[in-house]
C-alpha cells in the first residue's frame, strides 16, 4: 500500500523557502505545476517500464503520479542531493517500490549498486535545472544517466522556453541554455514537446541511448 501527498502544504512551503533561498539548486520557486507533471510523466511512459531513476524530485510533485502508473513489480529510485527536500520527499511518499536516495545525479550507477542495483534502467526522469548546473557537473550528470540507461531507454528531461534565449549561473554568466544541443551530445535520437500552458512555459524532451 502507498501513501503520497500531492498538496501537501508542509511540502509546498519546503520547496518555496529552498527555492528562494538556493534558486540554483531548484530552479525553480514552486514546485511543478499539472501540465508540466503531466507532460513529463507521459512521456516517461512508466506503464512499460522495469525500472525508472528520477533525477531531482524535491519534494515529489512528479514522484507520485510516477507511482500511480507504473506496474505493480516496477521500482522507482529517486536521487535528490539536498537533504529537506529529500527528507520531504521520504515523509510524504511510502511506497514498496520506491527507493529513495540521497546523493548526487553525478553517481547514479554507483548509488544503485549501493542498494544491490546493478542492471541496467529502463527510463531516467529528470527534473533538475540543467541550464542552472555548473557545466562539468552538467556533463557528468548527463554522462552517468546515458551509461546507466538500457538499450531501447527514454531519458526525460524538461527546460523552460526563456532558457534558450537567456539564463545567468556563476560559472558562465548571462546566456542562452540550448537543451536540445547539450541532449544530442550524449544520447541518439532527441524529441521535444511543448508546455505552454506551464509557468513559465516550457519543453519536454525525450532522448535515447546510441545504438
Amino acid at each position: 500500500m502507498s501513501r503520497t501527498s500531492r498538496t501537501d502544504s508542509r511540502s509546498f512551503f519546503t520547496f518555496v523557502k529552498k527555492g528562494i533561498t538556493d534558486f540554483h539548486q531548484t530552479a525553480s520557486i514552486v514546485p511543478s505545476q499539472r501540465f508540466l507533471v503531466n507532460a513529463m510523466v507521459d512521456a516517461a511512459a512508466p506503464e512499460r517500464a522495469r525500472t525508472i531513476v528520477e533525477l531531482g524530485p524535491g519534494t515529489g510533485p512528479m514522484t507520485g503520479p510516477l507511482l500511480a502508473r507504473m506496474r505493480k513489480d516496477a521500482r522507482l529510485f529517486t536521487i535528490e542531493i539536498d537533504a529537506p527536500l529529500h527528507e520531504e520527499l521520504v515523509r510524504t511518499h511510502t511506497d514498496p517500490r520506491l527507493t529513495a536516495i540521497l546523493g548526487s545525479a553525478e553517481h547514479i550507477e554507483e548509488l544503485l549498486a549501493e542498494r544491490g542495483f546493478h542492471d541496467k534502467v529502463d527510463v531516467v526522469f529528470s527534473s533538475l535545472g540543467m541550464s542552472l548546473i555548473p557545466p562539468a557537473i552538467r556533463e557528468r550528470i548527463l554522462e552517468s544517466a546515458a551509461r546507466v540507461l538500457a538499450p531501447g531507454g527514454t531519458y526525460v528531461q524538461f527546460g523552460y522556453f526563456h532558457t534558450r534565449y537567456v539564463t545567468w549561473t556563476k560559472d558562465e554568466g548571462l546566456k542562452g541554455f540550448n537543451y536540445f544541443a547539450t541532449l544530442k551530445r550524449h544520447f541518439g535520437k532527441v524529441s521535444r514537446t511543448p508546455v505552454p500552458a506551464n509557468l513559465p512555459p516550457a519543453w519536454v524532451y525525450r532522448a535515447h541511448p546510441r545504438t
